[in-house]
């Protein structure tokens, strides 16, 4: 009996995974044949006609134009059906979240931005959240059944499993159960997931999918890395794995969030160059991150020199990342891609200098090519191929 269950609970998964690889074969490949699904996925012709079937008869693959003929009768085409369902895919900065509606082809449906007005306040920050998304349904004259689900990208430590945001350093949260919250508001499957792995999940799959060892390292306010190994995004025991802002490059630093001295994260983040800033220049005025920016770009000599030293210290990070992991790929993501013709190099200049060679003559420096946007694709992405298997 118990043999029977295993092997009756094994077919489910093998299912399921036939399913899904199908389905993405077909959202990334498609318009394509049923002959093109068994040659890129490996399955038989009956599963993946099997499979095929359930996907038309759910709604979520359509039969298009007939394709090109190598001889007989022209196959049918397949495609994905873009308004089978949607996704909501939010990303919680420290000073603006973003909240993007997305169909099953990843295409932006509808985007909002808004600015984060109540930071020590996460309840009506949320509310502002779900104000924005409440707007987007109603406009778009869509039901709460047309939604495969919602995800949540925050900069912090989670709990995966219970979907608990346990520590958001440069935000100030602590055990806000961002999950529970949503799913009491909308009744939909809710994945919660840390920035910079969706970032990673982003641009890998957008982007670079044939790379299958990669470190995405977003720097915004505050440090963290998205780590693929072998194919696979690297969690670690806790879930946490990827903190890389928060190794120690001077013990004598400055204090961090975390509560340790000299994080990385205090030399080479957006708040270092914009608090370096504040202290040179001896200005009372409150500039916005965008107005430093701008000053640098049109010739501030020090704020160029403050963009130096982030890149020098991001150059020192990087170091650590390579010697530690030796990836194939380091993608540089977050709000200071937009200085990247400042910082990069002074990057290239520390890792010619301290990376190991062996290490630094098989690795390729990147700037995200999807910016802003890397982790809200990143957690559509995830949505998509997770509620996908429970259809």
């Amino acid at each position: 009996m118990n043999k029977s269950k295993a092997i009756f609970g094994n077919a489910i998964v093998i299912r399921k995974w036939n399913l899904s690889s199908i389905f993405k074969a077909i959202r990334k490949q498609g318009p394509i044949s049923r002959i093109e699904l068994t040659e890129i996925t490996g399955c038989s012709a009956g599963t993946v006609s099997n499979h095929v079937r359930t996907l038309i008869k759910k709604g979520f693959v359509i039969e298009t134009e007939k394709g090109v003929s190598s001889g007989g009768r022209k196959p049918v085409q397949l495609m994905i059906n873009p308004n089978k369902a949607y996704i909501f895919s939010i990303e919680i900065e420290v000073s603006q979240i973003k909240i993007l509606m997305f169909d099953l082809e990843l295409k932006v449906v509808m985007k909002s931005i808004i600015p984060v007005i109540y930071k020590d306040n996460y309840m009506k920050t949320l509310e502002q959240v779900f104000f924005e998304m409440d707007k987007m349904i109603e406009e778009k004259n869509l039901k709460l059944d047309n939604f495969l689900g919602i995800g949540v990208a925050v900069p912090g430590l989670i709990d995966k499993v219970k979907g608990i945001l346990e520590f958001a350093p440069n935000l100030g949260w602590k055990n806000v159960h961002i999950s529970r919250i949503f799913k009491d508001k909308y009744g939909l499957p809710i994945i919660l997931d840390n920035e910079a792995k969706v970032a990673a999940i982003g641009e890998r799959e957008s982007i670079y999918p044939k790379i299958n060892n990669m470190v995405f390292v977003s720097i915004n306010e505050g440090i963290g890395c998205g780590i693929f190994i072998n194919g696979e995004l690297y969690r670690g025991a806790s879930g946490n794995a990827g903190e890389f802002g928060h190794i120690i490059i001077d013990t004598n630093g400055p204090v961090c969030h975390c509560g340790n001295k000299g994080c990385w994260e205090t030399f080479a983040s957006e708040s270092y160059i914009f608090n370096r800033y504040l202290k040179l220049s001896n200005s009372n005025k409150e500039l916005t991150k965008k107005e430093v920016y701008q000053l640098g770009k049109s010739g501030d000599k020090k704020i160029i020199e403050i963009f130096n030293e982030a890149g020098r210290s991001i150059g020192i990070g990087l170091v650590n990342i390579i010697n530690g992991l030796s990836p194939e790929l380091v993608v540089i993501g977050g709000g200071v891609v937009e200085i990247k013709d400042y910082i990069y190099n002074e990057i290239v200049k520390i890792l010619e200098e301290s990376a190991l060679s062996i290490s630094y003559r098989s690795v390729k420096i990147k700037f995200s090519k999807l910016g802003s946007l890397a982790a809200v694709y990143g957690m559509a992405d995830l949505i998509i191929n997770e509620r996908i298997k429970f259809i």
